[in-house]
């Protein structure tokens, strides 16, 4: 059956064009023209792109990834439909494999009733202690043929995975990873420039939430050489995609525009980070539950572990960076585009994350302020 989204202004390929009307047919873009057919619904001169995609999410709604039931995973995917994601990866945390598999088993049974699940994120367990944030050091592992062989278990659920490349393990795992299909990105670290290369002609293709927990230029110990570090070797290295939280809290404004010099629309893409207390008001509350539950607070659009004086994760959502940053005079081509494509592209989602026909019809209306105003998933 085939519907029409008819009077939009498209972006698409990178570009906008005039105005048109996208057909839909099966849940994909039959085409953008003139024509229309079946069921119209008006985009009333709105800018149409593609659904906005986030790669890296621990949950939403207070419910996190790591919980295994079909309620955690459902309000979360809910959750991010409601900010104009239609595709987002959800992410474990360092935790045991037994508990980590379990959300995976979990991502696996869920049919969508909110955005779609692009296959799992696995944050940890092979981080550096060094750097690990705020996941747990008790349960983070140097990665080894044993310890990795949940990941072929699940190789059908998962599309990402994050590993630190000053770990011994870490260019083992990477080309692991990627001889199963698997993105490979690289943080929570303290390594030098040659580990870094080690994991990148390893396969490795993209930098977790640069500018947190990435490690600087420094020395190694007898060496008298001083090495770049993370941070550095990513600015200005072409193979490897910049996750950035673009909050104004865990990048700052002033940082973010070095960022976007260096490495451009294609070498970035927004990634929210957002953990289970993403949407809710400002106050208390606590990640995990038991003997592990921490306490976090939301206070001034972030959220902190009060007694670490630490980030813990966003609650920003990458439709209001897109809006926020085109505030301040950024070309909405490339916003959207680090909002779309290029993090389609990072981790292999070749069927959406642009208007094109033949794409997936996961569709958002703009207002002229790049704000979401109405989300489509035909």
């Amino acid at each position: 059956m085939k519907t029409t989204l008819a009077n939009v202004r498209p972006f698409s390929s990178g570009a906008f064009g005039p105005l048109c009307n996208i057909v839909i047919e099966d849940g994909k873009i039959l085409s953008l023209g003139n024509v229309m057919a079946g069921e119209i619904t008006d985009g009333k001169g709105m800018i149409a792109c593609a659904g906005f995609i986030d790669i890296h999410t621990h949950g939403g709604w207070g419910k996190d990834c790591m919980e295994p039931t079909f309620e955690a995973i459902d309000t979360v995917a809910k959750y991010h439909l409601s900010t104009g994601i239609t595709s987002f990866c959800p992410t474990t945390m360092t935790a045991d494999i037994a508990d980590i598999e379990a959300a995976l088993s979990n991502m696996r049974s869920y049919k969508t009733n909110g955005a779609r699940l692009a296959g799992a994120h696995l944050e940890g367990p092979f981080l550096s202690a060094k750097a690990a944030g705020a996941h747990p050091l008790d349960k983070l592992r140097d990665p080894d043929r044993e310890n990795t062989a949940f990941i072929a278990r699940n190789r059908d659920v998962v599309r990402r995975i994050t590993v630190a490349p000053d770990l011994s393990g870490a260019p083992f795992v990477t080309a692991l990873c990627r001889s199963m299909g698997i993105q490979v990105s690289i943080g929570h670290d303290q390594s030098i420039d040659d580990e870094i290369y080690a994991c990148i002609e390893a396969g490795a293709t993209s930098v977790t939430h640069m500018g947190n927990c990435t490690s600087h230029a420094s020395r190694r110990y007898p060496s008298p050489k001083k090495h770049l570090g993370l941070f550095e070797t990513a600015l200005g290295e072409s193979r490897l995609v910049c996750e950035v939280i673009a909050d104004d809290r865990h990048v700052p404004d002033a940082l973010f525009d070095i960022f976007y010099r260096l490495k451009g629309k294609d070498g970035i893409c927004f990634v929210s980070d957002s953990l289970s207390v993403a949407g809710m008001k400002e106050g208390d509350y606590f990640l995990g539950s038991g003997e592990s539950a921490q306490p976090i607070r939301i206070e001034d659009g972030v959220a902190v572990l009060p007694d670490k004086h630490t980030y813990a994760g966003s609650v920003t959502p990458v439709s209001k960076m897109v809006s926020r940053l085109f505030a301040k005079g950024y070309p909405a081509e490339d916003l959207l585009t680090m909002a779309t494509l290029t993090p389609a592209k990072t981790v292999g989602l070749n069927d959406r994350g642009d208007l094109r026909p033949g794409m997936l019809a996961d569709i958002n209306l703009l207002d002229d302020k790049l704000n979401v105003v109405k989300t489509f998933m035909f």
